[in-house]
């Protein structure tokens, strides 16, 4: 008994030792790090090798004391209010990924015009660019019944954050059992890049919340029947196709399922799959129909546009794979390949498939990645569940979460708070605070511009509840040209939504002006020097980073 007691004792101390040194270890070698949002070349520009190891090593302490709790009882229960509360501490990070513009866009046209115009006019008055609707047309569902308000988007972006995390929980465990499920839904939170993108306006963390939705009713479908879990199963499909289209190729995972379940029940298992098929094929049909004019158009400027890009946008795995997905996730998921093996498990091509899908496409995008974290996750668990002794598995897994947990919310979130684009948050949250209803947009900018500054606008009124002009000039044939294949062409495609264009004398006029600069020092015309004239008060959010080629400043004058 001794003799088990202190082999624990060593073996704990092992895993506290590296997962001390795995993060020193990426530290060192961060400069092969590229991602194009939080690099580790960049994060650690604000936190010291010093403090980084002390925060680690206070949050790999709280680890070995949460190893201790087996949290058997209500396991569903504490991984969603894990996740919900890990998630909710990075609600102030603002708006970094400037395809946020797009969905606000898209969901406040249909606040303003309702849920028909909406579907009438996607594609043609509301600019979809490469966009699917179904995420875009709850978000502007959440502005119409609550308010036109950030927190209640990153609400529900949340909550398909925690709600993943359970339905992980709820694959593992149907796959194999509660304990792989477990394990899967925690590691999901040993994924540092996944917090950044929890609180931004897009759509890829409800794709990824739909993708694992879709997963376990197929699943339930297939092994229990019922018109519920039929009709339920066939609209998450539905839901799949119509959040990205890049989720099609994800789809294929649903004949994997049905393979694995397949010797089961064949004849019953059969009958069910092909009712699942119909119900899904119907509305996606019915769906692509409606919109196939618009579709067709998109998908051929994926291929022509996307696809090409892709090469030139991409992160390497090393990145994704070793410093924005833990290590030792990355690790264990090798290992599980081991392990199915001998197992001669064929229900773990259902979580590999996805994986190695994306292995073999070589999507090296990590926002692409995004909706198969959880796979990864589960993987992970799989493997480490080889592991005989629960309480090991268990530190190992909270050290995995604790550490990822820290970096994010002390080095990524503190990083992405010092971007240019956070000059527009401050600046949103100013303007409620003066006494103006409508306020005028300006935008100045350089010969060459990364992107087409009016952008900016719709970046901004996230923001603010203040009512938003804008007298901009339209992009030159040349700026068109030039954007070419640029990752931000859709910025320069962007039609600005009639609710920010005002002719002159028409209505109440602004009550102050808003600048929105690529640069400190920006030249005033005449008409410009005119409108500044008549404020007498002005504020100025000049913050940068100079990591990225595009910078934004902002001045606003009030009286």
């Amino acid at each position: 008994m001794h003799r088990d007691v202190k082999k624990n004792a060593e073996l704990h101390l092992l895993i506290f030792f590296l997962s001390l040194i795995a993060p020193l270890f990426l530290y060192f070698n961060r400069h092969v790090d590229d991602n194009r949002l939080v690099s580790w070349q960049w994060v650690f520009t604000h936190l010291s090798m010093g403090h980084m190891m002390l925060i680690v090593g206070a949050a790999l302490i709280l680890a070995w004391g949460a190893s201790f709790i087996s949290f058997k009882n209500y396991r569903p229960l504490f991984l969603f209010v894990l996740s919900f509360v890990a998630a909710s501490l990075f609600w102030g990070e603002p708006e970094v990924i400037v395809d946020a513009s797009r969905y606000f866009t898209q969901a406040k046209q249909l606040k303003i015009n309702g849920i028909e115009y909406f579907f009438s006019e996607w594609g043609k008055d509301v600019f979809a660019w490469t966009d699917m609707p179904v995420v875009p047309f709850f978000y502007g569902l959440i502005f119409k019944l609550f308010g036109e308000q950030r927190v209640f988007i990153q609400l529900a972006t949340t909550l398909c954050f925690a709600g993943t995390a359970v339905l992980t929980y709820q694959l593992g465990k149907t796959l194999w059992d509660e304990d792989v499920g477990f394990y899967g839904g925690l590691l999901l939170l040993g994924i540092p890049y996944l917090y950044t993108q929890i609180p931004l306006m897009l759509v890829d963390v409800v794709t990824m919340f739909f993708l694992v939705l879709s997963m376990v009713l197929v699943s339930h479908a297939l092994t229990k029947g019922g018109l519920w879990w039929t009709v339920g199963a066939g609209l998450s499909l539905f839901f799949v196709f119509g959040a990205k289209y890049s989720t099609w190729l994800l789809l294929s995972v649903t004949p994997i399922i049905f393979v694995c379940f397949f010797f089961r029940d064949p004849l019953r298992t059969t009958r069910r799959a092909v009712v699942v098929a119909l119900v899904a094929a119907l509305l996606c049909g019915l769906f692509f129909v409606y919109f196939k004019e618009v579709m067709l158009e998109q998908i051929n400027f994926l291929f022509v546009y996307q696809k090409p890009g892709l090469k030139s946008w991409g992160e390497s795995y090393i990145s994704t794979f070793l410093f924005q997905v833990h290590p030792f996730i990355t690790g264990a998921v090798l290992f599980s390949a081991l392990v199915a093996i001998s197992k001669k498990d064929w229900k773990y091509l259902i979580i590999s498939y996805l994986v190695l899908l994306l292995l073999f496409m070589q999507v090296k995008r990590i926002r692409y990645t995004l909706p198969v974290f959880p796979m990864l996750a589960l993987l992970a668990s799989y493997g480490l569940q080889d592991i005989q002794n629960p309480k090991l598995v268990r530190h190992l897994v909270f050290s995995i979460v604790a550490t990822s947990f820290a970096i994010a919310l002390f080095a990524y979130l503190p990083f992405l708070k010092t971007l240019g684009v956070a000059n527009l948050q401050a600046a949103g949250k100013y303007l409620d605070g003066i006494a103006a209803e409508k306020v005028e947009v300006v935008t100045v900018v350089r010969d060459t511009p990364v992107l087409n500054p009016a952008i900016s606008v719709p970046i901004l009124d996230i923001y603010t509840e203040k009512k938003l002009v804008f007298r901009g000039r339209v992009a030159s044939a040349q700026e068109l040209e030039k954007a070419g294949k640029s990752p931000l062409r859709f910025t320069w495609d962007y039609p600005m939504p009639a609710y920010y264009l005002s002719e002159d004398g028409q209505g109440m006029q602004p009550g102050g002006l808003v600048i929105v600069a690529d640069g400190p020092d920006f030249s005033q015309g005449p008409d410009l020097q005119k409108k500044i004239a008549g404020f007498s008060q002005s504020k100025t959010f000049q913050q940068t980073s100079d990591i990225f080629q595009h910078q934004t400043y902002v001045t606003i004058y009030h009286k």
